[in-house]
């Protein structure tokens, strides 16, 4: 019996055997079975975490725990779908009032202009605050700034703990890590509430 994988040449006539077409048809559809398994896991194991990918869009190198309102994705699904659905990942940029109260997030980690990092859009951070009044329980974005979030009567951060007044490690004026930074406050924030202001309904 000859060998039904034996190559032809070019200007040969072709002829394939019944059991060669068939194993070319297992052989597809294994690949296809395979590569929707693969898609399927891949979807099954994308964590659904609070933490994504994000491209700094600006011009600056910014710190840890910095603040950048979400532009758009990475890849969009026009420009490469299964990027987009396999991972997900946004470009952020200095946020704005008109388009980024409660889209928004914070680095978890320093990030250079243009590179990718990772960053909290939903749980429990550090993050520093512009404290506007000690009442305040939520906090959003400030506008034009990536170092803080400010405080406010609703937003979309819950506000968990802040230092007080006399900013808890002897007076203002010191470096990134060490409490005050300038007039700031560190704290720890929720993101992704429904504050007060915005609720529709009660339970």
């Amino acid at each position: 019996m000859g060998d039904p994988f034996k190559k032809v040449q070019r200007g040969d006539r072709l002829r394939i055997p019944a059991g060669t077409f068939n194993t070319f048809i297992d052989a597809a559809k294994d690949f296809r079975n395979r590569t929707q398994n693969v898609a399927r896991q891949r979807q099954l194991d994308l964590p659904q975490t609070g933490i994504i990918l994000v491209k700094n869009g600006t011009a600056d190198d910014l710190e840890r725990f910095h603040v950048l309102g979400i532009d758009r994705p990475i890849f969009t699904p026009g420009e490469s779908l299964f990027s987009f659905q396999d991972q997900i990942a946004v470009v952020g940029i200095t946020p704005t009032e008109d388009d980024h109260l409660g889209r928004f997030l914070v680095l978890q980690e320093p990030l250079r202009s243009g590179m990718i990092g990772r960053a909290c859009v939903s749980g429990v951070t550090p993050v520093r605050l512009n404290v506007l009044d000690e009442e305040h329980d939520w906090a959003d974005i400030e506008d034009g700034e990536t170092d803080s979030l400010k405080t406010d009567t609703a937003g979309s951060a819950f506000v968990l703990w802040k230092e007080p007044p006399s900013g808890g490690y002897g007076g203002s004026g010191y470096g990134y890590g060490y409490g005050y930074y300038g007039s700031l406050r560190w704290a720890l924030v929720r993101i992704g509430n429904l504050s007060d202001g915005d609720q529709w309904g009660t339970i």
